[in-house]
């Protein structure tokens, strides 16, 4: 397997000078270095990676909401969490979930702690994998010391985590959640069409802001500003909305995958959504080290009047 070119560590590069660096390159070109940049870093490894440790973080945090819904007797929020999780996986995996709802309701105290430590625990394996896949993307064969790796693996599981997974929870699973809290809370028909309308752009906003921390903050690199990282951003917060979608539509109208599946339908598809998920952030970072890697030289103006002085 080749490795990428190393991208020379650039400062002071804003959101002009990437509109001129794309006007310069051309997106056609540029999707196509990207995409080789990616190949050649191996991307498809750290997706799966991702992927893995996405699913591995996922399914305890539900553990963990569970638990606290148990633990401070919040039955409404509980039985809009079971309501809505039951919309999404209807007929056996419906019924793998409510089981899966009794334990964690019994497990109470047991369960929040225990979910909270698994989500941690897979949020960090999940960041780590990220930051290997940027740094190759980058060029760069070594990764931060572990201990500033787990630190900063888990800084991006406390924000970018937190973040994405509730652009999550608005985009793919918003329609069945509004349906449970119309149902548990009485909302109003204009509430309703509010929040149906609402969490669209609540949520690519959300999935934006988290890609951009990942971005800014996960490669072992000094990063140029959020604006000119946002280039990447928007090429994966539209390519994770577009597969989000794509996924969404192939469950729901493929009832042989249910019938093959059964129960497994469920983790299938998270895993396949998480799979999804990496492909996007990974392209995404390949896009904007693309864009970086061929930028012109001294191409911003603050570079040039350091140039002349």
């Amino acid at each position: 397997m080749s490795t990428p070119s190393k991208v020379p560590q650039s400062r002071d590069l804003d959101g002009e000078d990437a509109r001129k660096a794309l006007r310069r390159v051309g997106w056609g070109d540029l999707i196509k270095a990207s995409v080789r940049r990616f190949v050649e870093a191996d991307g498809t490894s750290y997706t799966r990676a991702f992927g893995h440790a996405a699913v591995l973080t996922g399914i305890p945090a539900l553990i963990m909401l569970i638990g606290f819904a148990s633990v401070f007797d919040l039955s409404g929020f509980r039985d809009v969490l079971e309501s809505t999780l039951k919309s999404l996986a209807p007929g056996p995996s419906s019924r793998l979930l409510s089981e899966a709802f009794k334990q964690g309701s019994n497990g109470g105290g047991l369960a929040f702690v225990g979910g909270l430590i698994g989500t941690l625990y897979g949020g960090i394996l999940a960041f780590a994998q990220v930051e290997r896949g940027c740094n190759r993307i980058y060029g760069m064969p070594a990764d931060r010391d572990l201990p500033k790796k787990l630190t900063v693996a888990l800084g991006l599981t406390v924000s970018a985590g937190v973040i994405l997974g509730s652009s999550f929870i608005l985009l793919v699973t918003g329609g069945a959640l509004g349906d449970s809290l119309e149902r548990a809370l009485g909302w109003s028909n204009g509430l309703s069409t509010a929040f149906a309308i609402g969490r669209w752009p609540v949520g690519i906003l959300l999935a934006f802001a988290g890609l951009t921390v990942i971005y800014k903050y996960a490669p072992s690199r000094k990063q140029p500003s959020a604006s000119w990282l946002q280039t990447g951003t928007i090429v994966a917060t539209l390519l994770w909305f577009v597969f989000s979608a794509a996924l969404g539509l192939y469950y729901s109208m493929n009832d042989q995958v249910s019938q093959a599946f059964g129960p497994l339908v469920g983790v299938i598809a998270v895993l396949t959504w998480a799979y999804a998920t990496g492909l996007a952030l990974f392209l995404g970072i390949s896009f904007a080290a693309q864009l970086e890697a061929q930028k012109p030289k001294a191409s911003s103006a603050k570079e040039q009047r350091k140039a002349v002085a």
